[in-house]
């Protein structure tokens, strides 16, 4: 294994981030979507991988869509997946996220495709994780047809920023308890705020536009569409999963102490973790998010970070509930592609930096390639590979 892992080279992880970095998303950038999509599908080719691609169509909106996958082995059996999405926000350029979840990604498939050893394993590239194009879309031109945003697709004042960023956030905040979006406009209101007619005007646009949400139908619905398209199109062949590791933002860490913050009910005194000290909360670990089928897999991640040739300090949170429960009480950890796998009952792991809950430049125009770890990133990768490896013995 030791032989195997010391082939993860930084310069092929830099040179994938290097070559896929900048704003890329089917409302501004669509262009540098399909440019990332095509150079995943010709590195997947390259390494010797059968490559095929995924499509789908989305109401409202004139492009088909495309997962990028390929696998070794047979392409019949029980298969482990390793996943990412490729695609970023409106203003980001995504070395981050998601760009080191690629990297990591086409890595692995470098590495274990020279491998002689019978494997059985799927490498999924996802679009559409970060939003829904269709509802920007229609939000964009609403705003500009009443004077709030500009042909850059700019708000043309702060308060209205601000206004639409608590608004969003409160959505989601209420709509992780199963309220219902109704709500969030009238807690808005009630919150006596200055409002211009045309910034009421957008609320009201963005209740109706996103009234068919529910803490049932987000996921795959708002965000998370692509994997979501996926997980329901391999559940009709039947095909069986022994497990996804889904890589999402892996490339930030931080040895300031106090650099970590968790997500509420999150507390490093409650669950697994290694070379931690919870009283400093340094943000040098590696998170393992799994829910209650994803055991085995969780503790397979866990042990190749102990091993003697990688030693990655991890957080393992584990949480043995229900899809529903989780979605209820820790929303925070469905904000992947993994989660339509636990709705759909298939172990899946989140394997991440967390993102804003560390990273200061998660989802803003600073998330480049000079703000990374190349040394964490290559850990993860060898943790990565190491798990697949053993998860397939």
């Amino acid at each position: 294994m030791d032989e195997i892992l010391e082939k993860v080279e930084i310069e092929e992880l830099y040179q994938h981030i290097l070559n896929v970095e900048g704003i890329r998303n089917p409302i501004n950038t669509p262009e540098k979507l399909n440019e990332v999509a095509e150079y995943i599908k010709s590195k997947l080719e390259e390494y010797g991988l059968a490559v095929s691609e995924h499509h789908f169509k989305i109401d409202g909106f004139d492009i088909t869509f495309r997962n990028i996958e390929g696998y070794i082995g047979n392409g019949k059996d029980p298969e482990i997946l390793i996943t990412c999405h490729y695609d970023t926000v409106f203003n980001s350029p995504g070395a981050n996220d998601n760009g080191s979840g690629i990297a990591a990604m086409l890595e692995a498939a470098r590495i274990l495709a020279k491998e002689k050893k019978e494997l059985n394993v799927r490498f999924v590239a996802f679009t559409l994780e970060e939003f829904n194009p269709t509802k920007i879309k229609k939000s964009l031109e609403y705003g500009k047809e009443i004077g709030l945003i500009d042909s850059n697709n700019r708000f043309l004042t702060y308060n209205t920023v601000k206004l639409v960023r608590d608004f969003n956030r409160l959505r989601f905040k209420l709509l992780s308890k199963g309220r219902s979006l109704t709500e969030t406009y009238d807690q808005m209101l009630e919150l006596d705020l200055d409002l211009t007619p045309q910034e009421k005007k957008f609320l009201e646009f963005i209740k109706e536009l996103y009234s068919d949400d529910s803490k049932a139908t987000w996921i795959g619905n708002t965000g998370l569409i692509g994997s979501s398209r996926w997980v329901e199109n391999v559940i009709k062949k039947g095909k069986e999963i022994i497990g996804v590791i889904n890589l999402e933002t892996i490339g930030y860490a931080s040895n300031k102490k106090h650099s970590q913050f968790l997500p509420p009910l999150i507390n490093p005194l409650f669950f697994p973790s290694y070379k931690i000290n919870p009283f400093q909360l340094k943000g040098n670990f590696i998170s393992i998010v799994a829910d209650k089928n994803s055991k085995k897999l969780a503790r397979e991640f866990s042990k190749q970070c102990r091993s003697r040739k990688v030693k990655l300090p991890y957080f393992r949170v584990r949480l043995p509930l229900k899809f529903e429960t989780i979605l209820k009480f820790f929303a925070d950890t469905m904000r992947s592609d993994h989660a339509p796998f636990w709705r759909a009952n298939i172990p899946a792991l989140m394997i991440t930096d967390t993102a804003n809950f560390r990273c200061p430049f998660y989802h803003t125009e600073a998330d480049t390639i000079d703000k990374l770890d190349f040394e964490f990133i290559r850990k993860v990768t060898q943790v990565t590979i190491a798990s697949t490896i053993e998860m397939l013995r």
